[in-house]
C-alpha cells in the first residue's frame, strides 16, 4: 500500500493509540453499532406501526366517504322530489325513505326561516327550533355537530346528541353508531372544516394527545418531544377539509408484542457484544507489530548503528559490523522486537535493501578516506542472491562515491546450507568478503563450509563469554581457530567485554575482535568520534 511519509507518520501514532485503547474503543463501537441497530430495528418497526395506522386512516376516511355519499343521495333526493310539508301523506313518504338508507336515521323539515318545525319521529313540533349558527359548511350540505336529539323529539334524553346535515329545506340525523366505531377503532382525533369554521369532530381515548388543531399543513409523521409521542396525520383536502390523527406512544411496540421487542434487544446486545469484541482484536492488531512493520518498516525510518572490528594485536580498526534499528517515533526498535513481524509478513529484502544502502550513503559521505575499510552487513539468507545483491550495493557502491568500502557479507551458520553455497561462490568472486556469523551454535557440515571458503570465521559471543568459566563451550575456541586456519578463513570474536578475553584470544591464534570492551554499536556521529580518537597507526 503506497502512502505518503506525512500519512504513515500520522498512522502509525493513530494505531498506537488505538492498540493502548482497544478495550474502551471496542466496547464504545459496539455500543454505538448496537444503538444504531437498534434505532433502525425502531425505526422500521415505526413504518410498519405508522402504514398499519394510514391504513387504518383510510378506512375512517372511506367510511366518511360512504357516509357523504349516502347522504348527498338522499338530500339530493329530498331537495327534488319531496315537499318540506308537515302532512301525513308527505311524512309517510319520508319515513319510507329512511327505510331505504342505514346511514339516516331521522329527516327535519325547515320552515322558510329555516327553522326545524317538523319530523318523521315527531311530526309537527310544539315551535320550532331555530337554526344552529356554529355549523360546517360542507360539499353535502351544512354539518351541525352535537346537535341535541331533543329539537326532533321532545321524548329524547337531554344528552342524546347526533351529527345533522341540512340543505334546503331539509335535515337529516345520521347514524353515528357504525361511523363512532370506526373512529374509536382507527383514531384518536378527527378534524373537519375550512379555516373559519374547523373544529373538532372526535376525540378518542388519545385525544388530550392529539394536536390542538390539525389541518392540511400538519406533518404526517411529528414527534412530541414535550410528551414523548409520535402523530400520524392524514389529510384529505375539499370544500371541508378533513384530518385523521393517531398518538403513537415510545412503548407502543414493546407494548403490543413484548416478546418481539425483547428479542430485538437481545439481538443488538449480541451484535454490539460481537461487534465490540471484533473492534477490540482490530485495535490490538492494527497497534501489533505485524501490522506496524509495514509502516516502520521505510527508508526514512531506518536507523544504522556501528559497532567497529578491530585486529587485536594492534587494536587497529580495520572495519564495522551494520546493525539497523527501526525508528518508531521516540523510541527505537531492536530487530528482536521486529524480525518475527518482518519476516512473517515478507519484507526481509525491503528491509535488507533499505539498511544496506542507507549505511553505504552514511559511512561513504562520511568517512575519511582509508585503505579496504570492511563494512559487514547482515543478509537474511533468502536475500543472499547475485541478482539481487549485485545490482543493489553496486549502485548503492557507486551513489556514495566510494571506491575504498569492503563490502561484507554475513550469513549465519544456523541458516548456512549447501543451496547457498553456488551464491555466495558467485558473490565472493564479484570481489565481496564472505562470513559465517555464530559460528559454532549450528551444525553446518565442515565439507560445504570448505566449498564456500569465507573470508571470515565469526566465533559466536557465547563462547566468548564463558572463557572466565573454562566451561566446555570455551574450549572449543581453539577448534573452531583450526578448522578457520585449515579453510584459509581469519576468525573474528564477537562478544569481548575484557581486557583478559581479548588477550587469551589473541593468543589462541583470533586475529579480530569485536565487543563491548572496545565499543558498543554505536549511532554515525559517536562512531565517527570514536574512530577520530583511535591513535593513528604506523
Amino acid at each position: 500500500m503506497n502512502m505518503s511519509p506525512a500519512r504513515r507518520s500520522l498512522l502509525v501514532p493513530v494505531c498506537r493509540w488505538l492498540g493502548r485503547r482497544a478495550g474502551l474503543v471496542g466496547w464504545l463501537g459496539g455500543g454505538l453499532l448496537a444503538s444504531i441497530v437498534a434505532a433502525l430495528i425502531a425505526w422500521g418497526a415505526l413504518q410498519v406501526r405508522v402504514q398499519t395506522i394510514d391504513q387504518g386512516h383510510a378506512k375512517v376516511l372511506q367510511r366518511m366517504r360512504t357516509l357523504q355519499d349516502n347522504v348527498r343521495l338522499t338530500l339530493d333526493l329530498l331537495n327534488a322530489s319531496y315537499r318540506a310539508e308537515c302532512t301525513p301523506d308527505n311524512l309517510a313518504q319520508l319515513r319510507v325513505l329512511l327505510l331505504k338508507n342505514r346511514d339516516v336515521r331521522q329527516i327535519g323539515l325547515l320552515d322558510e326561516q329555516g327553522r326545524l318545525f317538523c319530523s318523521t319521529v315527531s311530526g309537527q313540533l310544539p315551535q320550532p327550533w331555530a337554526r344552529s349558527g356554529q355549523g360546517i359548511d360542507g360539499s353535502v350540505g351544512r354539518y351541525l355537530l352535537n346537535t341535541p336529539l331533543q329539537s326532533f323529539s321532545l321524548l329524547a334524553p337531554a344528552d342524546l346528541r347526533a351529527t345533522v346535515i341540512e340543505r334546503g329545506r331539509f335535515q337529516v340525523v345520521i347514524d353515528d353508531n357504525p361511523t363512532q366505531e370506526v373512529f374509536a377503532q382507527y383514531a384518536d382525533g378527527i378534524w373537519a372544516g375550512n379555516v373559519h369554521q374547523r373544529r373538532r369532530a372526535y376525540v378518542g381515548v388519545l385525544g388530550a394527545q392529539t394536536d390542538a388543531m390539525a389541518n392540511l399543513d400538519t406533518p404526517h409523521i411529528g414527534f412530541d418531544w414535550q410528551q414523548r409521542v409520535w402523530r400520524v396525520t392524514n389529510s384529505v383536502p375539499g370544500v371541508s377539509p378533513i384530518s385523521v390523527q393517531s398518538v403513537l406512544g415510545l412503548g407502543d411496540l414493546a407494548q403490543r408484542h413484548p416478546w418481539i421487542g425483547a428479542g430485538y434487544v437481545l439481538l443488538c446486545m449480541v451484535l454490539g457484544w460481537l461487534a465490540g469484541s471484533a473492534l477490540v482484536r482490530l485495535g490490538r492488531y492494527l497497534s501489533s507489530m505485524e501490522f506496524l512493520i509495514r509502516h516502520l518498516c521505510q527508508p526514512a525510518n531506518v536507523v544504522c548503528h556501528y559497532q567497529p572490528i578491530l585486529e587485536l594485536a594492534t587494536g587497529r580498526v580495520i572495519g564495522c559490523e551494520v546493525l539497523a534499528r527501526l525508528q518508531d517515533g521516540q523510541s527505537l526498535l531492536y530487530p528482536d522486537q521486529f524480525i518475527p513481524a518482518l519476516t512473517q509478513q515478507h519484507l526481509g529484502w525491503r528491509f535488507d535493501a533499505a539498511v544496506s544502502r542507507h549505511a553505504l550513503l552514511e559511512l561513504g559521505a562520511a568517512l575519511p578516506p582509508q585503505t579496504h575499510f570492511s563494512v559487514a552487513l547482515n543478509f537474511f539468507p533468502q536475500n543472499l542472491r547475485r541478482d539481487l545483491i549485485l545490482p543493489h550495493l553496486t549502485a548503492a557502491l557507486y551513489d556514495s562515491g566510494r571506491s575504498d568500502l569492503r563490502i561484507e557479507l554475513e550469513v549465519t551458520e544456523y541458516d548456512f546450507s549447501s543451496a547457498l553455497v553456488p551464491e555466495l561462490a558467485r558473490l565472493k568472486a564479484d570481489g565481496f568478503a564472505i562470513s559465517i556469523d555464530d559460528f559454532g551454535t549450528g551444525y553446518s557440515n565442515l565439507g560445504i563450509v570448505k566449498r564456500v571458503a569465507p573470508d571470515y570465521l565469526k566465533i559466536d559471543k557465547s563462547f566468548v563469554f564463558e572463557m572466565a568459566d573454562a566451561t566446555i563451550r570455551s574450549t572449543l575456541i581453539p577448534e573452531i581457530i583450526a578448522i578457520a586456519k585449515a579453510i584459509g578463513s581469519e576468525v573474528i570474536a564477537e562478544g569481548i567485554e575484557t581486557e583478559e578475553q581479548a588477550r587469551q584470544l589473541r593468543e589462541m591464534g583470533a586475529r579480530y575482535g569485536q565487543g563491548y570492551h572496545f565499543a558498543k554499536p554505536m549511532k554515525l556521529d559517536d562512531f565517527l568520534r570514536y574512530l577520530a580518537q583511535q591513535p593513528a597507526q604506523a
